[in-house]
């Protein structure tokens, strides 16, 4: 499994493209903008995408999703509980093209994608449908926790008692994984047990 980072967007998003190199397919989590370089990384490597996996619905996360559907025509995958932030975004004077989801997600299920299976972990607090992917030895956390730190709670949906509790259900998972976040530095959940200040 290949990690590629791009760091997108006006809020310096963290955009990334999952790949199997045996067979050439990958998956993108969180396009956060529509951006020739995941275009261009797609296409220039010949890979087939197949999947587009959503953190959460806040705008600077979607944002990319209509390019790479229109595209690729790869699947959507969110939690049902932010897809009303598609139609309805945060009022930041942002506009993106609109999309609709192909399959919702829920706390448990199991993704197969490019010969891969990924877990979904709903981690609310930061928006209500906020989810991990869980693939491998990584963690995909989008906004929940950052490195020595946590998503915000004070936009729609939001709640500090519920992020914490989504981040100690994360911090239980046993064993350590690499988090790599929405915004930031990749860390560990080693790490964040002992240092982060949520806690």
């Amino acid at each position: 499994m290949k990690i590629t980072t791009f760091v997108l967007g006006l809020l310096s998003n963290n955009t990334y493209i999952v790949e199997n190199e045996e067979d050439k397919t990958c998956f993108v989590v969180d396009p956060s903008t529509e951006s020739n370089k995941l275009t261009d990384y797609i296409d220039g490597n010949s890979l087939k995408l197949e999947g587009i996996l959503l953190t959460h619905g806040h705008f600077d996360h979607i944002g990319g999703v209509a390019l790479l559907k229109e595209k690729y025509g790869a699947k959507i995958y969110m939690h049902k509980m932010d897809i009303d932030f598609i139609d309805n975004p945060l009022d930041f004077g942002r506009r993106y093209r609109r999309f609709d989801v192909d399959e919702t997600v829920e706390d448990g299920d199991e993704i197969a994608l490019c010969g891969k299976i990924i877990k979904v972990l709903h981690t609310p607090g930061h928006s209500q449908g906020g989810v991990c992917y869980i693939c491998d030895n990584v963690i995909f956390c989008g906004d929940t926790v950052f490195k020595d730190s946590y998503g915000r709670y004070d936009l729609r949906g939001g709640d500090f008692a519920t992020l914490l509790n989504s981040i100690k259900k994360l911090c239980d998972i046993q064993g350590d994984y690499i988090l790599l976040c929405g915004h930031g530095p990749s860390t560990t959940l080693a790490y964040e047990r002992v240092n982060n200040e949520i806690f």
